[in-house]
Parts: C-alpha cells; structure tokens; sequence
C-alpha cells in the first residue's frame, strides 16, 4: 500500500500529489533531477530488494552517472559512515582523518591543499537538501538513510550550493503515519557496542506524524598508547535525529533536527616507526637524528619506535559536538510547487593532542575550530510528464569559521630548543577567521523535443563575498624577562610574532551552466552527453602568516586566493533490461580545473644572505585535469541472487604547475663539496607539470553478490512455538569487495620513494531474518584480510623524519572487525 503525504480532496486531478515532493529528489542538486514526485512516507517497495528500489530505478532515467546505496544494502551491510559507503561507491574517497582534517575526495579532487576551514570542497554535501559546507558536518553516524548517492560534475543549476566536482547526497527516511519502532544491536571486535533505535508513527492522523533515531557508538581502539593506557582510533559518540512532518490541504512541512558529539582518540592516525632516516638529494643528511638529539638535549634514550604501541605525553581526545536543525516547506501553487528550505548547523571542535612522543614533553600543536552556517533557498517546480520541465530558485548563504591555532610548550621545549626563557605554558597563538556570503539565481528546464530526444539547459549566478584575517599573539609567562625576551624564545622554538594582517575580502561573480541532452536509443538504452562548466570562489587562507627577515617585517601571505574554474565534459550510456534485473552503465568524462586551489612557493623573499625564502601558502596551480572511465551494474542471475559492480580508471594530472613545494629531501642547508650537487643551493619550488597526482589510483572497482533465500518454518504451530516461532524465515548472505590499484603515497621527487601496493577490503556477513523483516539476526566481518595499507590523508604517508621529529607513517583507520547485529522491528 502506498501512502502519501497530502490530501488531495478538493485539488483537481490530484495535482498536489504529483508535485509536492521534489524534496526527495532535488537534494541531489542537479537540473536534469529538477522534476517532482509524489512524497511516499510509507514505501511502495518495501517488499523489494534493494537493487529494485524507488531511488535506483530513478537514476536509471538520469542523463548522469549516479552510484546509490539503497536503505536495504545499507541495514543488510552495516554501513553506517562514509567510509563504509565509499566501498560501495569508486571514484569516491572521503578522506576520513579527524572532524577537521577529513578530505573528501571526488575523482581524486578534494580540497587542493589545507583543511575546509577557509577553502570550500571541489566535493560537495548534503543532507535532505540542504548543503552543508564545512567538512565538521559530515563526522556522524547516518542510521537512517532512505538513500546515499554521488552526483557528478558541476552542482548548483537546480538547488544548494555550487560545487565543481560534484556532491555527496544523503536522503533520511521521512516520518510515517505507520508506527514503526526498530530497535538495533551490534556487537564487535574491540568491545564495541553501537545501539540505535528508529522509531516512527502519527501524533496526529493524517496530519502530524515524527520520526526519531538515535545511536550510541561505543568501543575500544585498535593502537594502545603504553603511557595512558587509551586506545587510539576508537569509537566513543552519539547521536539523536528528530523529525515532524505536517500534512495541510495544500502543502507539507518538514522540520529537522540533528545533535551528536564525539569525544574519540582519533587525532592520531599516525606513529612513529623509525628514527630519521632523510638523505637530501644533494648527499648530505641532517646534522644529527632524532634519536641523537633526544639524547644530546634531553639525556634520554628513546622508549619505542613501534607505530602500534607511542609512548606519548599528555594524550587527549578530539571533542567535537554538532547542532543541525533545518525546515523544508512545499506548498502547492496552481499546477506548480514552491519550495521553502531554511537551515542552520555549529560545529564545534577542541582537540587535545599530545605533548609529544617517547615520553618528550616538548610542544603540541592543535586548532580549535567553531563553525556556523545559515542558509536560505527558495524553489518554484513545474509539474512532471510535460512537455517542458522547468525549476527556478534563489538561494541564500553565510557561513561564519574561527580557528584558534595553538602551539603550547612543554617543559622540555627550554633544553629542546636551547633558549632558557621558553618555559611550559607560553603559547604561539593564532585566530584565523573566515566569512563567506553568497546571494545566487539559478534555474534549468527540460525540453522533450519527441518521445526520444530531450535536453536539459541550465544556468547559475552567484555572487559571492569572502573575506578573513589572521591574528597571531603570545602567551608570556610572568617574570620571565621582558617581552622582547619571551618572543625570541617562543620563534626560536618555531612559534610565531605579533602581527594582524588586518580583514581581506574579494568578491565573486561565478557562473555555473550545463548543457545536458540525451537520447533514448530504445526502451532500453539511453545516451546522453553533458558540457558543464563550474566555478567556485577563492579560498581564504586561515593560516596566513606574516613573513619577516629577522626583526624586519616582508609581507603577509595572501589571504583570499583567485578563483577556480572548471570545465566537465561527459558522454554516458545507460542500459536497463529484463524491468531492472540487469543494469549495465558507463560513463567517459574529461574535467579541466583551471586556477586549482593547492599549496603554492613564494621565493621573492630573500634572507640576509640573499638566499631566497622558501615560503608555501595556498594558492593556486594553472591547470590541472581529471578525466576517466566509470561504470555501474547490477544483474539478477537467479531468484534471490544479486550480483552488482562497478569501477573507475582515473587519471588525476597536473598540467601547468611549475611552482609547487619542493620535497623535504630538496631542502638540505648544507651545501655539498664533493659530488654533482657540489656548490648548488636547494632549489625552492620545483615543477609538477604534467605529472600525476598523488594518492589517486588509477584503476579501482567494487563487486559484491546477495542472497537471500526462504527456509521455511523453524517450528510449527502444533510444536506450541506461537506467533513468534511460527514465522517463515528467510536465509540472507552478502559479500563486497572494494578493489584499488597501487598509489604512490611520497611525492615523486623524494630521495625514497613509496608506493601503497594493490589492496583489497572484503566484507561479508551471513544471517537469518523473519520473512516480514520484523527480526534479524547476522554475523559479519569487516576487512577480512585485515589489510592495514598506508594511507594519505593531506599530508606524506611516509615521513623520513628531520633532526626533530622520526619517521612517521600514517595507517588505515579500520583493521579486521568481527561481531553480530540482532534487529527487531514493531
């Protein structure tokens, strides 16, 4: 039975019912989706597999490539994070480290350099329709899904904010006025625990219905500190997802609400595992180790250089928390829909890193970040199924960011650094703050020339404001010299000057646009073809400092960088056979990225010996270009049986970018004697162009198979089992393994170079369920192999270390898991 979300009575021909819900399918943001539906609170096909639902079959009359997660696979499979449907979803990485420094990644393309404090995501979010911009938002549990999907290429022509890349979209189940309570428990390796509970049903019938769920994620880390005794990279958050909706006449309204906090060891997704080991490219090595050093200044020897077992000083938690609260209004208007979305979120994160490591105390570094954002977005949709398919929208948008990056000494940081004023508790500070206003137009329309050819025009005008500043200021101790004293002593050790760069801003007149026709060749086969053009505005350098030559004060960085434009071009096939029991897609795209957001050298700055400076900033690199393969299937090879697939070749290069940074194994001080290096200077930038980027791999691919089969009654009625045992049972297994080719995770140009070889991450779990789906019960493994690869997180997988710090490596995030799910519905 289908139940919709309206009353109909007095609207002619039900016109209401085929309109109102274009807020389950333009959150997606794309103009070829711009079209309406009937908003369903209580399934059409919840008697289907996964592979035949509502949002699958759609995207199949999509001219764009489009990988969905269905709520079925999702609940079947225990994906719960990002990352859990990245493994689902090629060609999509999100980055995962911590709540700030997460990258996520669309065709190899994420943020270019830095964090998302200041600089916006070629890779967009969203969630019900709103996007969400800051990266903080993304760090949560999405236990009640309705869809997760990828939307490629330029975003914004039919709603939410401009993206150049594309967007990762997330559709939550709507309240029903069918009562419905789910109750979830899940037990695992590394005494984990997670709890939810998704409950639904009518306050007032017909009219007023809610939805709740909520989660508690609890468990061990996999990596024990030998000081403290914590387990690193654990789990420890929770979350509640509220939901009404209310059902008039002529419209519906949704109000949203979203609290969860983490409070997790997650700030240490890397480890010591060597001492230094660096050899620069002209023959020389720094002076001493870490390990001589340690010695030398500190009179210790080192305790571990085991990755799995730091000893480290002072560790903490990251603590973050989340307010997220939005309301969607479709009221009918005629024949056609107006759309109200109003939006607000804060992020808030306090990391607490350590002090250092094998028991040093000398100083930790950490960025405190507070987020929020305001958005405004009004829609007017014409009708489907007519022969021109129109949208039109405004949308309004503010995001405030303020980071306060802190560089605390410790009590070794005196002998560390051989200066007597620099004692524990003095403070290298910095707030970096970030402001980005925009006010934009868009609309998009679908002509169906005849019953075969349609084309989808549409056009974006945003104008957009960022500005920000930096301010940098120190924390003295009482008594300890005069000012003057206390500054030398807190640069000595790395730290930083007084200074204000004052408010910076540019403004932004961007463009986004995209022609988008397509053909249906047969009942069958659909072509289609897509130019689309993107364009963002320049990111705001929160960590902008200001360069000096001894006392005498240079320049400041740049704080707004120039714009990026990006021109997508795509040609696609789809292919539905057999009313969706095969599936066969592919898509060919080529994407020029002009003015690409990443770190960039500045060497007009010269020191007192007229050596050029080596300063990095972000910037921004001519040219870079993505272009690639994808493609997606699915195929029911027998009754109950599902085999899907899909997979990308990617080739993520840099064009034009001759001033990139230069390898830490180019920045010797010690000029060589003998050798062809003898006599040469380090270099300051060198050239990347025309090289591939890092991290991305070229060829990658996921493949999984369900099945489900009927096993009858486990006892009958005359055994006296009841209702309860009587209940036909169906048998369910499933297996997916996500694939990728070799990555080189050292930049090209180091002295030693690393490639993370070929990995595979298997899942697979086995269960039993009631044939309505009122209980389950599965057992399950995550990362069969246990396959631990070393992975780039925005930083060198692979560190060889320096005189000051060891060589460090950065880890997967998730080794072997193993536990069981019991789930009962009422």
């Amino acid at each position: 039975m289908v139940l919709v979300v309206a009353r109909s009575i007095s609207l002619r021909g039900g016109a209401f019912l085929s309109m109102v819900a274009s807020i389950s399918v333009l959150g997606a943001a794309r103009a070829e989706d711009a079209a309406v539906q009937d908003v369903i609170v209580t399934s059409s096909d919840k008697n289907k597999p996964g592979e035949l639902s509502k949002r699958k079959t759609q995207v199949q009359k999509i001219p764009r490539p489009i990988v969905v997660v269905d709520p079925k696979t999702a609940q079947r499979e225990q994906l719960y994070r990002l990352e859990d449907f990245a493994q689902k979803i090629p060609n999509y990485n999100p980055g995962s480290g911590n709540p700030r420094t997460a990258r996520p990644a669309i065709r190899g393309v994420s943020a270019g350099a830095g964090t998302g404090d200041g600089a916006e995501f070629d890779t967009g979010f969203m969630i019900d329709n709103v996007f969400w911009k800051h990266v903080g938002f993304q760090w949560a549990n999405f236990i009640d899904i309705d869809s997760a999907e990828v939307a490629l290429g330029p975003q914004g022509t039919a709603g939410g904010k401009n993206t150049t890349v594309g967007s990762f979209v997330i559709r939550t189940q709507l309240p029903s006025f069918e009562r419905k309570t789910t109750f979830e428990t899940q037990f695992g390796s590394y005494s984990h625990v997670l709890q939810q509970v998704n409950t639904t049903g009518p306050i007032i019938d017909d009219r007023l219905a809610y939805r709740i769920a909520a989660y508690y994620d609890h468990g061990d880390g996999w990596i024990t500190d030998k000081v403290s005794g914590a387990t690193l990279l654990n789990n420890n958050r929770w979350g509640v997802r509220g939901q009404l909706l209310y059902v008039g006449d002529n419209f519906t309204d949704r109000l949203i609400f979203n609290i969860s906090q983490s409070h997790e060891y997650n700030n240490n997704a890397s480890g010591p595992y060597a001492d230094t080991f660096q050899t620069y490219w002209n023959g020389t090595r720094p002076g001493s180790t870490y390990a001589q050093n340690v010695a030398s200044r500190l009179g210790r020897s080192l305790l571990t250089l085991d990755p799995y077992s730091p000893a480290n000083t002072d560790q903490g938690t990251l603590d973050q928390r989340l307010h997220m609260v939005s309301n969607e209004l479709n009221v009918n208007i005629g024949e056609n829909v107006f759309t109200s979305i109003s939006a607000y979120g804060n992020f808030r994160l306090l990391p607490r890193n350590q002090q250092g490591n094998n028991l040093t105390e000398i100083s930790k570094g950490a960025t405190d970040t507070y987020v929020d954002q305001f958005s405004q977005e009004f829609r007017l949709t014409s009708p489907r199924d007519q022969p021109l398919e129109w949208q039109v929208g405004f949308f309004g948008f503010y995001d405030y960011v303020w980071n306060r990056n802190n560089t605390i000494f410790g009590g070794d940081a005196a002998a560390w650094f051989g200066n007597t004023h620099l004692l524990r508790g003095m403070a290298s500070n910095r707030d970096g703050k970030a402001r980005d206003l925009q006010l934009a137009a868009y609309g998009n329309g679908t002509y169906h020339l005849d019953d075969q050819l349609s084309v989808t025009l549409g056009l974006r005008d945003s104008w957009e404001v960022r500005s920000g500043s930096d301010f940098s200021w120190i924390t003295l101790v009482p008594g300890n010299g005069a000012l003057e004293q206390q500054q030398a002593a807190i640069v000595a050790g790395g730290g930083q000057r007084f200074f204000d760069t004052g408010g910076q801003k540019s403004t932004l007149n961007a463009l986004t646009g995209l022609f988008n026709p397509q053909y249906k060749v047969t009942e069958n086969v659909m072509a289609y073809g897509l130019v689309g053009r993107g364009e963002k505005a320049g990111a705001v350098n929160t960590a902008a400092q200001a360069i000096f030559v001894g006392d005498v004060f240079q320049k400041f960085q740049p704080i707004v960088t120039k714009p990026e434009v990006s021109w997508d071009y795509e040609v696609g096939v789809k292919t539905v056979w057999n009313e969706g029991r095969l599936v066969l897609n592919g898509n060919f795209y080529w994407n020029d990225i002009y003015n690409f957001q990443t770190n960039f050298v500045d060497a007009s700055i010269l020191d007192g010996n007229g050596v050029p400076l080596r300063q990095t900033y972000l910037g921004v690199a001519p040219h870079a270009r993505l272009r690639g393969f994808e493609f997606d299937g699915r195929w029911n090879a027998f009754e109950g049986f599902w085999f899907n697939y899909s997979g990308a070749v990617v080739e993520a290069r840099w064009i034009d970018f001759d001033d990139a940074p230069v390898d830490a194994s180019w920045t010797w001080t010690t000029i060589a004697t003998t050798g062809p290096f003898a006599g040469l200077r380090a270099p300051v930038k060198v050239s990347r162009s025309n090289t591939r980027f890092n991290a991305v791999p070229t060829f990658q691919f996921n493949v999984g198979a369900n099945y489900e089969t009927k096993l009858g009654r486990l006892f009958d009625e005359a055994q006296g089992g009841g209702e309860w045992w009587t209940r036909p049972l169906v048998g369910v297994a499933y297996v997916n393994v996500a694939w990728q080719d070799k990555t080189q995770v050292t930049n090209p140009d180091a002295v030693y170079t690393y490639w993370q070889p070929a990995y595979a991450i298997a899942n697979l779990g086995l269960g039993v369920k009631t044939e309505d789906e009122s209980v389950s019960l599965n057992a399950w493994v995550k990362n069969l192999t246990n396959q631990i690869p070393i992975v780039n997180t925005g930083a060198t997988a692979i560190d060889p270390g320096t005189a000051t710090a060891p060589a460090t490596v950065n880890f997967y995030r998730f080794p072997r898991l193993i536990g069981g799910t019991l789930r009962f519905s009422f």
